[in-house]
């Protein structure tokens, strides 16, 4: 996906028109901008409400756009934005921030864990265990996770994006209502170094959060989520904000790192039955192998060594394994190749082995042809082809009845007939075949398939949100 901070660049300034990317143009060049050199387009001048203190950036017809101050008319005023992007089939960063903080070290002695408010789970108490292909509950009834991604806390905002428009409640309110009964977390071991902050909180809209840090803004929205009834999991997305990885690590994020962070969360949720578990890392890809055997790039063992390091200090949590993005090597061949994150045929021959039992579920992304355009799309029977290549990948884990799947990311543009089939058809499969979901995403400022909220962060984008409504149990119970 590309994820859009928003956050505003040292020079330049970007817009959106027609669905498409633009440089603005300034004053003193009026037929093109600074961003044509760069293959870009610009933008036209505009009328909107602006969105940031410096009021370069606004929102005009529910799209984000650049602002040329002397054609815009000033209707209101929030807080400073942020543009960064980045792409799901390759990783790419397009004048991003990064953080200026290079510290792995996390003062744990410093962090102070919230007293959780006794039985804030109102809708489906106590945690969650697996039993062959389905999740149950403490009453040993199954359960179906049906929810959607909110995206932030990964990037340089290290918070939920949205957060400079409307209030905490107000998002709670529309998952809620919407039928959705779970959020995925997006979270950066960045938001743990010290001295961390988070940008883009409004004062006016969040005044109970603006002065929190990215964890204590965490804790928040768990809180509001508890009480509503709506259960999160936390998702390692990225080691830094700066971008995704190919592998559980990099160098200022080591092994060590990665395992102490997810430590010190589950001993900080241990407790708080709303934090259901842990979805380990997103979309291991490139050098990461399933059952390889070599420990530096097997995405399998790590996540062995990584679950049972959590169960040691919390034994209730789910542990989420991702796929990679291929099957079988041969030296420098990869083989078979799917989404990333999205391979979990290695799991019939080297399946994840933790130390408790009914614990673990397995997790694979699939999107549509609008993020890439994968032979399977090209084909003259597409998309009725897909049950088939679902089965291949990861529906057969479901259908042997060896585990339960979430399907942790998917979305569309719903550009076509043919979106809309391949998105009605996933729906379709996830509900015959007890698959969980976790829609990608609820912000709308995901470049390759947006969201269900407008770019006002309040319009519901009724279609696609209907689309999904079969397979939703808001009530979680099957």
């Amino acid at each position: 996906m590309k994820e859009i901070d928003n956050i505003p660049y040292s020079k330049g300034k970007w817009g959106i028109e027609n669905n498409d990317w633009c440089g603005i143009v300034t004053k003193t060049d009026d037929k093109s901008c600074w961003a044509a050199s760069e293959g870009y387009k610009c933008c036209s001048g505009c009328e909107a409400i602006f969105t940031d203190g410096e009021k370069k950036w606004g929102v005009e017809n529910g799209q984000w756009c650049g602002i040329i101050e002397s054609q815009c008319q000033i209707k209101t005023t929030t807080t400073k934005t942020k543009i960064t992007t980045t792409t799901k089939t390759k990783t790419t960063t397009s004048k991003t921030s990064t953080s200026t903080s290079t510290s792995t070290d996390n003062d744990i002695s410093t962090q102070t864990k919230p007293g959780w408010t006794p039985g804030n789970d109102q809708v489906l108490p106590g945690y969650l265990s697996t039993k062959g292909k389905y999740i149950v509950d403490e009453k040993g009834r199954k359960v179906k996770l049906a929810g959607i991604s909110w995206f932030g806390g990964e990037t340089t905002n290290l918070s939920p994006h949205g957060l400079w428009a409307k209030p905490l409640a107000h998002f709670i309110k529309v998952i809620k209502d919407h039928g959705y009964n779970h959020i995925r977390y997006p979270w950066t071991n960045e938001m743990l170094f010290p001295g961390a902050k988070t940008q883009s909180v409004d004062s006016l809209q969040n005044p109970d959060l603006a002065e929190l840090s990215p964890l204590e803004v965490m804790d928040a929205v768990i809180d509001a989520c508890g009480k509503a009834g709506i259960k999160v999991y936390l998702d390692r997305h990225r080691p830094l904000s700066g971008g995704q990885s190919e592998l559980w690590y990099i160098s200022k994020v080591d092994e060590e790192k990665w395992i102490e962070d997810w430590q010190f969360l589950a001993k900080r949720y241990k407790g708080n039955p709303t934090v259901i578990g842990a979805d380990l890392h997103n979309e291991p890809h490139g050098t990461a192998c399933w059952g390889c055997g070599e420990t530096s790039r097997d995405w399998r063992l790590a996540a062995e060594r990584c679950g049972n390091a959590i169960h040691e200090v919390n034994p209730d949590w789910l542990i989420i394994v991702e796929g990679n993005d291929h099957y079988g090597e041969e030296g420098w061949q990869k083989g078979e190749s799917y989404w990333w994150g999205g391979m979990l045929k290695g799991v019939k021959e080297n399946p994840v082995r933790l130390n408790v039992k009914n614990k673990l579920v397995y997790s694979a992304h699939d999107y549509d042809k609008n993020v890439h355009l994968q032979d399977w799309f090209t084909v003259s029977d597409f998309p009725d082809n897909m049950p088939e290549i679902w089965d291949d990948k990861w529906g057969y884990i479901v259908k042997e009845d060896i585990a339960p799947v979430l399907i942790g990311e998917f979305g569309s543009l719903l550009r076509d007939n043919k979106d809309v089939k391949w998105l009605q058809n996933l729906v379709s499969y996830m509900t015959k075949n007890d698959v969980h979901w976790t829609f990608w995403c609820l912000n709308p400022n995901s470049g390759d398939t947006e969201g269900i909220l407008g770019y006002d962060w309040e319009t519901v984008n009724t279609k696609k949100d209907g689309i999904l409504d079969p397979g939703k149990k808001p009530n979680f119970l099957l």
